[in-house]
């Protein structure tokens, strides 16, 4: 399930990516603002699926030992492994270059935003 979403998470990254190579105007910032909305949301999504799984493999580990800790271990490596490159692809998208100041003020505020609060506010 989580790397499921973690695929639509760079999904959403490589077509913002795609259309985009700098913020030269108004529609190009507001396609990054949709962009990291989604992108805020869908990471949202992935820390409670980790929670869960980590209350999962708790319990499991009191009842059923060892095996249980071995299958969390694993799916944080998949799920960590899966994760770098959407990481990458975020890095990509917060590095855009701006046409003005002005876009790039907005630009670096929503990037900001992105990496420090849990929720838009934009």
């Amino acid at each position: 399930m989580s790397l499921v979403v973690i695929q639509k998470l760079e999904r959403i990254l490589n077509n913002f990516l795609d259309k985009n190579i700098i913020i030269n105007d108004q529609t190009a910032l507001n396609e990054y603002k949709t962009t990291v909305r989604q992108c805020m949301y869908i990471s949202l999504v992935i820390i409670l699926i980790i929670v869960i799984a980590t209350c999962i493999s708790i319990a499991l580990m009191f009842y059923k030992g060892f095996f249980a800790s071995v299958s969390f271990i694993i799916f944080r490596l998949l799920l960590n492994g899966f994760g770098k490159e959407a990481m990458e692809l975020e890095k990509k998208a917060r590095a855009l270059d701006c046409a003005n100041s002005d876009l790039e003020q907005q630009y670096q505020r929503i990037s900001h935003t992105w990496v420090k609060k849990a929720l838009p506010d934009f």
